[in-house]
């Protein structure tokens, strides 16, 4: 059940961490498309290797204490949590290198909060 409710909130977490699609000032036509697609080709091209790098690094630390994470039963847990974290990570390297290329992310609306009543 913890695991559930940890994997939930991380997934959700995910969706609102880094805008999906972009959108660039001028006209809109096939050659706009072109471009989207080789800056987001190259964007993500940076990306895999920069967080795979850090990925690796972090993994390389974490399997330190993989020993006592097997002997608690913790290690799913935490296999989790670094793909999630990898894939946040991804999703910023690739929003902020794409927002660097001059394109900006569409926008989605206001999140809603909650009214309070005290």
């Amino acid at each position: 059940m913890t695991r559930a409710l940890v994997f939930l909130a991380a997934a959700l977490l995910a969706t609102g961490c880094a805008p999906t699609s972009f959108t660039k000032e001028g006209k809109q036509d096939a050659t706009m498309a072109e471009q989207y697609a080789r800056d987001e080709g190259q964007c993500r091209s940076q990306a895999k290797t920069v967080a795979g790098n850090e990925r690796n690094i972090e993994d390389q630390r974490r399997a330190v204490f993989a020993g006592d994470r097997d002997r608690f039963g913790q290690q799913d847990l935490y296999r989790t949590m670094d793909n999630q974290g990898y894939q946040n990570n991804f999703d910023r390297l690739v929003a902020r290198c794409m927002e660097a290329r001059g394109w900006t992310p569409k926008k989605t609306g206001p999140i809603q909060m909650p009214k309070l009543s005290w």
